[in-house]
Protein backbone atom coordinates (compact mmCIF):
# COMPACT_ATOMS: atom_id res chain seq x y z
CA UNK A 1 0.00 0.00 0.00
CA UNK A 2 1.85 3.44 -0.98
CA UNK A 3 2.45 6.06 1.52
CA UNK A 4 2.52 9.04 -0.53
CA UNK A 5 3.62 12.33 1.67
CA UNK A 6 1.91 15.67 0.77
CA UNK A 7 4.02 18.88 1.67
CA UNK A 8 3.21 21.90 2.59
CA UNK A 9 5.64 24.18 1.69
CA UNK A 10 4.11 27.65 2.89
CA UNK A 11 3.71 29.31 6.33
CA UNK A 12 1.66 32.69 5.48
CA UNK A 13 -1.44 33.89 7.09
CA UNK A 14 -4.46 32.98 4.22
CA UNK A 15 -2.05 30.71 2.14
CA UNK A 16 -3.11 29.28 -0.80
CA UNK A 17 -1.37 25.44 -0.38
CA UNK A 18 -4.82 25.58 1.75
CA UNK A 19 -6.69 25.70 -0.71
CA UNK A 20 -4.56 23.45 -2.69
CA UNK A 21 -3.54 20.53 -0.72
CA UNK A 22 -7.49 19.11 -0.90
CA UNK A 23 -7.31 18.86 -4.52
CA UNK A 24 -4.22 16.98 -4.12
CA UNK A 25 -5.80 14.76 -1.30
CA UNK A 26 -8.68 14.03 -2.96
CA UNK A 27 -7.21 12.56 -5.66
CA UNK A 28 -5.09 10.69 -4.20
CA UNK A 29 -8.41 9.21 -1.74
CA UNK A 30 -9.89 8.05 -5.18
CA UNK A 31 -6.74 5.66 -5.65
CA UNK A 32 -7.15 2.26 -3.91
CA UNK A 33 -4.60 1.27 -1.36
CA UNK A 34 -3.17 4.81 -1.56
CA UNK A 35 -2.48 6.42 2.14
CA UNK A 36 -1.77 10.09 1.89
CA UNK A 37 0.54 11.67 5.11
CA UNK A 38 0.46 15.56 5.29
CA UNK A 39 3.39 17.35 6.16
CA UNK A 40 2.80 20.71 7.32
CA UNK A 41 6.19 22.88 7.58
CA UNK A 42 4.63 25.66 9.13
CA UNK A 43 3.39 23.32 11.54
CA UNK A 44 6.69 21.10 11.79
CA UNK A 45 8.60 24.53 12.43
CA UNK A 46 12.09 23.01 11.20
CA UNK A 47 15.01 25.30 12.58
CA UNK A 48 17.32 26.51 10.06
CA UNK A 49 19.95 23.91 8.71
CA UNK A 50 22.68 24.59 11.45
CA UNK A 51 24.01 21.17 11.82
CA UNK A 52 28.03 21.06 11.85
CA UNK A 53 27.97 18.25 9.12
CA UNK A 54 26.30 17.97 5.83
CA UNK A 55 23.28 15.50 5.40
CA UNK A 56 25.49 13.61 2.94
CA UNK A 57 28.41 12.72 5.55
CA UNK A 58 28.72 9.10 7.05
CA UNK A 59 27.81 9.90 11.17
CA UNK A 60 25.05 12.68 10.56
CA UNK A 61 22.67 11.96 13.07
CA UNK A 62 19.97 15.19 13.34
CA UNK A 63 19.43 15.76 16.76
CA UNK A 64 16.06 18.30 17.09
CA UNK A 65 12.88 16.01 17.28
CA UNK A 66 11.35 18.46 14.45
CA UNK A 67 14.23 17.19 12.28
CA UNK A 68 13.90 13.78 13.44
CA UNK A 69 10.29 13.86 12.85
CA UNK A 70 10.15 15.30 9.31
CA UNK A 71 13.58 13.16 8.05
CA UNK A 72 10.84 9.85 9.29
CA UNK A 73 8.07 11.33 7.21
CA UNK A 74 10.23 11.43 4.25
CA UNK A 75 12.06 8.07 4.96
CA UNK A 76 8.77 6.19 5.32
CA UNK A 77 6.90 8.00 1.97
CA UNK A 78 6.93 5.84 -0.84
CA UNK A 79 6.50 9.13 -2.59
CA UNK A 80 6.40 12.91 -2.05
CA UNK A 81 4.26 15.59 -3.86
CA UNK A 82 5.21 19.38 -2.57
CA UNK A 83 2.58 22.19 -2.87
CA UNK A 84 5.08 24.61 -4.18
CA UNK A 85 4.25 28.67 -3.99
CA UNK A 86 6.06 30.62 -5.94
CA UNK A 87 8.65 33.68 -3.95
CA UNK A 88 10.14 35.88 -5.48
CA UNK A 89 10.29 33.67 -7.91
CA UNK A 90 11.98 30.77 -6.41
CA UNK A 91 11.09 28.04 -4.06
CA UNK A 92 9.93 28.53 -0.54
CA UNK A 93 12.40 29.41 1.93
CA UNK A 94 10.93 26.91 4.43
CA UNK A 95 10.58 24.02 1.51
CA UNK A 96 14.03 24.78 0.55
CA UNK A 97 15.68 24.20 4.26
CA UNK A 98 12.95 21.28 4.77
CA UNK A 99 14.80 19.50 1.63
CA UNK A 100 17.86 20.38 3.36
CA UNK A 101 18.33 18.68 6.38
CA UNK A 102 18.21 15.38 4.66
CA UNK A 103 20.60 13.40 1.95
CA UNK A 104 20.12 9.45 1.51
CA UNK A 105 16.50 9.40 2.17
CA UNK A 106 15.91 11.63 -1.32
CA UNK A 107 17.90 9.06 -2.84
CA UNK A 108 15.60 7.14 -5.30
CA UNK A 109 12.86 8.62 -3.67
CA UNK A 110 9.55 9.52 -6.71
CA UNK A 111 8.81 13.18 -6.27
CA UNK A 112 6.46 15.61 -8.36
CA UNK A 113 5.14 19.22 -7.42
CA UNK A 114 2.13 20.92 -7.78
CA UNK A 115 3.27 24.70 -7.78
CA UNK A 116 1.12 27.96 -7.81
CA UNK A 117 1.73 31.67 -7.95
CA UNK A 118 1.83 34.33 -10.79
CA UNK A 119 3.85 32.19 -13.47
CA UNK A 120 1.79 28.78 -12.42
CA UNK A 121 4.98 28.20 -10.31
CA UNK A 122 7.16 27.62 -13.04
CA UNK A 123 10.00 29.15 -11.44
CA UNK A 124 9.45 27.51 -8.10
CA UNK A 125 9.25 24.01 -10.69
CA UNK A 126 12.64 25.62 -12.10
CA UNK A 127 14.22 25.59 -8.56
CA UNK A 128 13.12 22.54 -7.36
CA UNK A 129 14.31 20.68 -10.29
CA UNK A 130 18.20 21.84 -9.66
CA UNK A 131 17.74 20.75 -6.10
CA UNK A 132 16.00 17.87 -6.16
CA UNK A 133 17.72 16.39 -9.41
CA UNK A 134 20.60 17.11 -7.37
CA UNK A 135 19.88 14.89 -4.66
CA UNK A 136 18.74 12.18 -6.98
CA UNK A 137 15.25 12.00 -6.13
CA UNK A 138 13.18 9.98 -9.00
CA UNK A 139 11.93 13.73 -9.93
CA UNK A 140 8.36 13.00 -12.10
CA UNK A 141 7.89 15.82 -14.46
CA UNK A 142 4.58 16.09 -14.92
CA UNK A 143 3.96 19.38 -12.93
CA UNK A 144 0.95 21.24 -12.11
CA UNK A 145 0.51 24.36 -12.99
CA UNK A 146 -1.99 26.63 -11.10
CA UNK A 147 -1.99 30.30 -12.28
CA UNK A 148 -2.90 32.89 -10.04
CA UNK A 149 -6.07 34.91 -12.40
CA UNK A 150 -6.72 31.80 -14.31
CA UNK A 151 -7.44 28.51 -12.19
CA UNK A 152 -7.08 30.32 -8.92
CA UNK A 153 -7.35 33.87 -7.78
CA UNK A 154 -5.07 35.46 -5.60
CA UNK A 155 -6.89 35.01 -2.71
CA UNK A 156 -7.53 31.35 -2.89
CA UNK A 157 -10.77 31.68 -4.72
CA UNK A 158 -10.84 28.59 -7.27
CA UNK A 159 -11.13 30.08 -11.06
CA UNK A 160 -11.11 26.80 -13.06
CA UNK A 161 -11.54 23.71 -10.61
CA UNK A 162 -11.98 21.52 -13.83
CA UNK A 163 -8.47 22.45 -14.88
CA UNK A 164 -7.18 21.93 -11.38
CA UNK A 165 -8.81 18.36 -10.90
CA UNK A 166 -7.40 17.41 -14.56
CA UNK A 167 -3.74 19.06 -13.64
CA UNK A 168 -3.41 17.16 -10.11
CA UNK A 169 -4.88 13.80 -11.74
CA UNK A 170 -2.17 13.81 -14.07
CA UNK A 171 0.82 14.76 -11.56
CA UNK A 172 -1.12 12.00 -9.21
CA UNK A 173 -1.03 9.26 -12.24
CA UNK A 174 2.53 9.78 -13.25
CA UNK A 175 3.64 9.67 -9.47
CA UNK A 176 1.54 6.85 -8.47
CA UNK A 177 2.73 4.60 -12.05
CA UNK A 178 6.02 4.74 -10.19
CA UNK A 179 6.12 3.98 -6.85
Amino acid sequence: MPNILVVLGSAREGRIADVIAPFVTDELKLREGVTTTIADLKELDLPFYNHPMSPAQPGFVPTDERVVAWTKLVADADGVIFLTPEYNHALTAIQKNAIDWIKNEWVGKPVSLVAYGWSGGSLAIEDADKVLTFLETSLQRTYTHIFFTKEIAPDGAVIDEAKIVASVKATVDELLSVV
